[in-house]
């Protein structure tokens, strides 16, 4: 396969999310996915998309005399003959008719939108997290403190916040330190450590976690075209996003969550996210 073009782009997506692509094809596209944000940010949109309407669109039961004619055409038998009748004549719509079927189609269309939004939706903090690192690839200053070395980035924010980050290598990786930054987060001051793969960035900001499960891992699909990751590791949250393609975001976390889990003297923090 070569690299899709504007008018390939939605043909590969569909095929790719109706399990159309052979295994070939589906390595090929995850490299797509990989190298375009762009891509793999529509690519989630239309996944969200569908999901949601499976979710919550109502689906029709197909009535006996229909299914009655279906099994008698697939075992050879033809369908029954319905003499045809004439239909009274009726004048043409008037325009208040019109009216009503056009408020019908809109009031369905925005029906439709805002199921597919609300269900969809984040919440305050996760749109706090994902404005301030669209904010942060605006300005051109993604950190506070720029430094590889986590041991300078650690004491930094310890410095300045209440409770002391995880800071983290993975260099080894492949994605190396970039520094750090305080976000505000619900009114309060967050640390949020930048990483960065090729010519992406990777924020991911700690949060106190009123709840949470150790193995809980959530991929938001999209928030504001970014790819999002949430999890939950005892008193800690954290969220995870970037421009990077989902399949490249997991394998971040996951590193992350074994880096984490190592420095703190074991645990299960590497499992794949869900």
């Amino acid at each position: 396969m070569t690299r899709p073009g504007f008018e390939d782009r939605s043909l590969l997506l569909h095929a790719t999310l109706d399990g159309e692509l052979d295994a070939a094809g589906v390595i090929e596209m995850e490299r797509f996915l990989a190298a375009d944000p762009e891509l793999a940010a529509e690519y989630a949109r239309l996944k969200a998309l569908r999901e949601t309407i499976r979710a919550k669109a109502p689906r029709e039961r197909a009535s006996d005399s229909l299914r009655l004619r279906v099994m008698e055409i697939a075992e050879g038998g033809e369908p029954p003959r319905r003499e045809a009748k004439t239909a009274p004549w009726r004048g043409p719509p008037s325009w208040l008719s019109f009216a009503a079927a056009m408020a019908a189609t809109v009031v369905a269309t925005l029906g439709l939108q805002h199921l597919i939004a609300s269900s969809n939706a984040p919440d305050a903090a996760l749109q706090a997290i994902v404005s301030a690192h669209m904010r942060s690839q605006i300005s051109g200053q993604p950190v506070d403190v720029v430094s590889t070395d986590r041991h300078t980035v650690k004491p930094w924010l310890a410095g300045k916040l209440p409770v002391a980050a995880d800071v983290v290598d993975l260099a080894e990786a492949g994605f190396p330190l970039a520094g750090g930054r305080i976000d505000i987060v619900a009114g309060a001051a967050v640390p949020t450590l930048v990483y960065k793969r090729r010519d992406h960035l990777i924020s991911v900001t700690e949060l106190r976690a009123d709840k949470g499960d150790g193995a809980s891992v959530q991929r938001d699909l999209a928030v504001e075209g970014y790819p999002v990751v949430r999890w939950f590791d005892g008193e800690r949250a954290y969220v995870a996003v970037s421009d990077l393609s989902p399949t490249e975001l997991d394998a971040f976390v996951a590193a992350f969550r074994r880096a984490v889990a190592k420095e703190r003297g074991g645990g299960a923090g590497g499992e794949s996210v869900k």
